[in-house]
């Protein structure tokens, strides 16, 4: 974590110092010539943090990426286009790397942006037929699944000029989120929904003082103790009948002492390390017939937390900033973004441990806001990859991509991480150390991600009532009977979705 940090101060203060330099292995400041001089440190410098591609010039290419956004100002898909400064921290970091980008290789970056479309139905017609739409797509994983089923996307694993071993693209997301030894889908410093897309707790201070003044949660986050049972046991003495009805508790009136939608169900067995199916190490997936023993055990240990009379099952951490709940947890878009909206003196944490044994603090990601980057195959109707010097229009996509990804990690990526989550949205000093605990290590389980035969909706189907309705029926007994009635529409999915995408190669 402390490394994490250093790299992305240094690459601000080199930002600052107008220098372009890669943390701990970069390059000198970029000025079209091809000369990138390693940071020195001998055998230290690892060459994964290095980018040493000769300079091109890409005779005035225009990338175009097709975007997806989803609208809402915490979810803006804002890390591709910028059309001028504004002041805005990410939009100016977008627009420095987009004219450093264009400086240095003598192309453009535009953007053709969607909201609230489904790329997937708006793009699966034009593909086929052969049409050029962009030189890439960047929308949400689940959506783009089908469009790389019908292998309208090209394998990065194919490509020279793209190293997915390097830095600025997340190796767990890479592993995470592409199955079947192909790899259509990147992100990594060129993206920051993967980052909002992880799971966090937030929590209202003053009502956890009321419990115990002498507790520190973010001292129990450093001492490994942030756990599943601790936050049973502060959330059960921490509600409040607040209009001393003695009924059931009123949502937005009496104080709950926990919040979580249906997702968080299965995200907090995920917080503990825990995916759906088994991987052997060479990637292949096996899913069983009844739910992994440890995802039994920890159904077992979350049970007082999601049969509680005191969990209000809803999608709102609203009531934490308002002051009607003590803790809920959602994703860090929802938490972390609006923070500043806080009426109440409110923390942030990472996703609790199952117990105090687990090595490290774990939070899943969700598929459905995540977006990827992803080649089109058609992509090769470009007219000047050739002059440029390329051997297919993939591999001019995949040259400019790699640079796009190295830009965005020295600048997009601190401009972000640091200036943004951790200085302008979170809630006091502390909790920003509590943000890089909660994306330091993203849990990607494309079972659960992908929904294949909705056999994770057996979670989020068990160990609930309905949806603002608290003490309606929860069913959380019923999660075996309900997974192994789906497990066999889940194989075939990913079954089918492996056989598709690699039907040329066994033919």
């Amino acid at each position: 974590m402390k490394t994490k940090l250093l790299c992305l101060f240094l690459a601000l203060l080199m930002l600052s110092t107008g220098l372009l330099v890669g943390c701990a292995g970069g390059g000198e400041e970029v000025k079209g010539t091809g000369e990138f001089t390693p940071v020195t440190g001998g055998d230290s410098v690892d060459p994964n943090e290095v980018y040493d591609a000769e300079v091109k010039n890409l005779g005035g290419h225009e990338f175009r990426f097709y975007v997806e956004d989803y609208g809402m100002e915490h979810w803006k898909t804002r890390e591709v286009y910028a059309e001028a400064p504004t002041g805005d921290k990410i939009n100016d970091a977008v627009f420095q790397r987009n004219s450093q980008i264009a400086q240095t290789y003598n192309c453009t970056v535009v953007e053709d942006k969607y909201v609230n479309v489904d790329v997937a139905a708006a793009l699966r017609d034009p593909l086929m037929a052969g049409e050029y739409v962009a030189d890439f797509i960047y929308g949400t994983a689940t959506d783009m699944l089908t469009l790389a089923s019908s292998k309208l996307f090209v394998d990065y694993a194919t490509l020279d000029n793209i190293n997915l071993d390097k830095v600025w693209w997340d190796k767990n997301f890479v592993e995470g989120v592409n199955v079947g030894g192909k790899y259509y889908f990147l992100s990594g410093s060129a993206g920051i929904s993967d980052d909002l897309c992880a799971w966090a707790m937030c929590f209202n201070k003053d009502y956890v003082r009321e419990y115990r003044t002498d507790l520190d949660l973010y001292q129990v986050v450093r001492e490994g103790k942030w756990t599943v049972d601790l936050l049973y046991e502060i959330f059960s003495n921490t509600t409040r009948d607040n209009d001393g009805d003695g009924a059931i508790l009123t949502p937005g009136t009496d104080r709950f002492g926990f919040i979580a939608d249906y997702q968080d169900n299965f995200g907090m067995i995920q917080a503990g390390n825990i995916t759906l199916a088994n991987y052997s190490a060479n990637g292949d997936i096996e899913i069983p017939d009844q739910p992994k023993p440890e995802i039994l055990d920890a159904w077992s240990k979350l049970r007082p937390v999601l049969t509680s009379p005191y969990r209000l099952v809803t999608d709102a951490p609203r009531y934490v900033r308002e002051g009607t709940a003590v803790f809920a947890s959602c994703a860090v878009a929802a938490v972390v973004m609006k923070a500043g909206q806080s009426k109440v003196n409110m923390g942030l944490l990472p996703m609790p441990k199952l117990s105090e044994s687990q090595d490290k603090y774990y939070n899943p990601v969700y598929y459905d806001m995540c977006n990827v980057y992803a080649i089109p195959t058609t992509v090769e109707l470009a007219t000047d990859w050739q002059s440029n010097g390329f051997s297919s229009g993939a591999e001019q996509c995949a040259y400019f991509l790699e640079a796009f990804g190295y830009y965005s990690h020295v600048i997009l990526k601190p401009a972000f991480y640091e200036q943004v989550m951790l200085k302008q949205n979170a809630t006091d000093s502390e909790s920003a150390e509590m943000v890089d605990a909660m994306l330091e290590n993203k849990v990607y389980d494309p079972v659960a991600g992908y929904r294949w035969g909705k056999l994770v909706y057996s979670f989020y189907e068990c160990g609930r009532g309905e949806k603002d309705a608290p003490g309606s029926d929860i069913n959380y007994d019923n999660l075996v009977a309900v997974y192994s009635s789906r497990v066999r529409s889940a194989r075939k999915a990913l079954e089918n979705y492996i056989t598709a995408i690699n039907v040329e190669d066994q033919a």
